[in-house]
């Protein structure tokens, strides 16, 4: 099997969990997401008045009285509905629920116990799976608000909360915390390994189907409608002995076209996905060709620090342009992708997304990578040899150079006139450190210092 053809089955696999999962369900606006912040202490799910918000689910690490647990946040629950989108969120929530180690059944104390949570609460039963009834914005404080009528759930006793003021969570942690298995029924967790990976891209390219590809089963909801994604969904995969944590993110428009409160949160969360990833995945669509908010999603990449690696994706769509003639016409358009992989693949059939691993593998493990101070100053010996400098009749004199960080490699050259030393200087250090090194797919960072002592140039 060739690299054009090679498929990912068998040689990735679906991390087994390392916590145990706990799984908010419930009908639409109940408050699942602001109980998930509110355990969380923070705003990691967006939050609106209108129904329907959250629709992928959403994975955070949460920690009570020294136990850690995976939390979940789902979409709403809507029995029986024929819209597409309300079908696959169901199916999520059906998801989550046969995967929690605890299902928090949530529902709404200020609007009383209705048909839909009965049919969530048939569906608990059924499954027969740890699970507490949680009856949300209790807000008041006293024996005025009653809960009998959820006694009927056959789900034990109701717990009171308020989300949105926290009142009594503290209550329900300790509830939660009970249930748990003793933390040796899980794996050993190493996320310090794991190389974390941003899907990124304009709406509608493909990320969440590539996900789903990676996964062999729904992460992220694929509809065609723009937007579908809203929250960042994770998938933690091993691919050939590297872990790799994948984070589905909403579409990036420009700016000035969004005007939707919801759709300004899932952009920011894109944003704070890109600034926490290793290895950022920016899809476009080989369909469509390229258009300048492609070039300013990779810009945002390689300014956040992030490693790159650009994806043409539904390229089984894709007629009369080879794989070689796009990468060129790509590096021809936006010159500083020829320092970073460009993949041409199919999310949806699993083209070359074999090669999009290895290539997301290695850039994240070149990140790390660290150059001793000898070898990274015979080279700038050599540079200074190959090419001597000036500004102004003064001569640019490269003293040494160090490696200060990782991810992305970072390092100090100490010079005479740092000031002045000129952008095509700069560049050229730049181009041979890649040369050398092999820096393929990972910005550099390089800082210009005076040596302790030094004065300026020779005279």
């Amino acid at each position: 099997m060739n690299e054009e053809t090679l498929s990912v089955n068998g040689q990735i696999r679906v991390l087994g969990r390392t916590r145990p999962i706990v799984a908010i369900v419930g009908r639409p606006n109940v408050g699942k997401s602001t109980l998930f912040n509110r355990i969380l202490g923070a705003r990691w799910a967006i939050t609106d008045d209108q129904p329907g918000v959250t629709r992928d689910q959403i994975f955070a690490a949460a920690e009570w009285a020294g136990r850690t647990f995976t939390l979940v946040d789902t979409g709403g629950y809507v029995p029986g509905s024929k819209d597409a989108i309300e079908v696959a969120v169901r199916t999520q929530a059906e998801s989550a629920i046969a995967d929690a180690d605890i299902a928090l059944f949530l529902c709404d104390g200020s609007s009383g116990l209705t048909d839909l949570d009965r049919e969530v609460g048939a569906l608990l039963r059924k499954g027969g799976g740890k699970s507490l009834l949680v009856v949300n914005k209790v807000d008041a404080v006293g024996p005025a608000q009653s809960l009998d009528e959820f006694y009927t759930l056959g789900l034990g006793d109701p717990l009171p909360v308020s989300a949105t003021t926290g009142r009594r969570s503290g209550d329900l942690l300790d509830a939660l915390v009970a249930l748990l298995d003793a933390p040796e029924a899980y794996a050993a967790d190493a996320e310090e390994e794991l190389i974390k990976v941003a899907l990124v891209g304009r709406p509608n390219v493909g990320k969440s189907t590539l996900i789903n590809h990676l996964a062999g089963y729904q992460v992220s909801i694929v509809h065609d409608q723009p937007g579908t994604t809203r929250d960042t969904t994770h998938l933690r995969v091993c691919w050939q002995d590297t872990p790799i944590l994948f984070m589905d993110t909403a579409g990036m428009r420009r700016r000035s076209k969004v005007d939707d409160p919801v759709e300004f949160y899932s952009g920011r969360r894109t944003v704070n996905s890109i600034e926490r990833a290793d290895v950022a995945v920016v899809l476009l669509d080989g369909t469509e060709g390229w258009v300048m908010q492609d070039a300013r999603i990779m810009e945002q990449v390689l300014e956040s620090g992030s490693g790159l690696v650009v994806a043409v994706n539904k390229w089984d769509l894709v007629e009369g342009m080879t794989a070689d003639q796009c990468r060129s016409e790509l590096r021809g358009r936006y010159p500083f992708l020829r320092d970073y992989p460009v993949i041409c693949m199919s999310g949806l059939t699993g083209r070359r997304v074999a090669k999009c691993l290895a290539a997301v593998a290695a850039v994240g493990q070149r990140r790390r990578s660290r150059i001793s101070t000898a070898r990274l100053n015979q080279i700038v010996q050599l540079v200074t040899a190959e090419y001597p400098a000036t500004h102004e009749g003064k001569e640019i004199r490269l003293l040494y150079a160090t490696q200060h960080g990782v991810d992305p490699p970072s390092f100090t050259i100490f010079t005479n006139i740092p000031q002045q030393v000129p952008g095509n200087y700069r560049r050229y250090i730049e181009k041979r450190l890649r040369q050398e090194f092999d820096f393929a797919g990972t910005p550099l960072r390089i800082a210009w210092r005076r040596r302790k002592g030094e004065i300026g140039a020779r005279k």
